[in-house]
């Protein structure tokens, strides 16, 4: 049987900026994160996720009141969404970030991940030069 862990899905909004990249949460519109590589951004939305969870009262229903229940669309080519995995210590070290792709074709799929790779490396390949 494979080992499971207990976690709670927040979605994330991310933005590709002239400066850098935006994270910021659906559902906690006061937790924010900027940064100018994709990796660094990360790093921030953890810690504001993290610092944010930690205050909340301690029960089931304040936590989940901010977990996942919608994912928006968007037309905006430098936007895509990510789910942010959370384990019941809030510890930042071990959320990890999922990227969301529909169900489509496998052409499409391939097309749609192509371009999320090239959002996320875009900042990357600019910073080492």
């Amino acid at each position: 049987m494979a080992k499971t862990t207990r976690r709670y899905y927040f979605a994330a909004r991310n933005e590709r900026t002239t400066h850098g990249y935006r994270i910021n949460f659906v559902n906690i519109p006061q937790a924010e994160a900027s940064g100018t590589t994709y990796e660094e951004t990360v790093y921030y939305s953890y810690r504001v996720l993290a610092e944010f969870l930690a205050h909340l009262p301690k029960d089931e229903a304040a936590l989940t009141a901010y977990t996942l229940n919608q994912m928006p669309d968007t037309e905006d080519n430098n936007v895509f969404y990510s789910l942010v995995s959370v384990t019941p210590d809030f510890d930042p070290h071990k959320m990890v970030t999922h990227f969301t792709l529909p169900q489509a074709p496998p052409a499409e799929i391939r097309r749609k991940a192509s371009k999320l790779a090239q959002l996320v490396a875009h900042q990357s390949k600019v910073a080492s030069l």
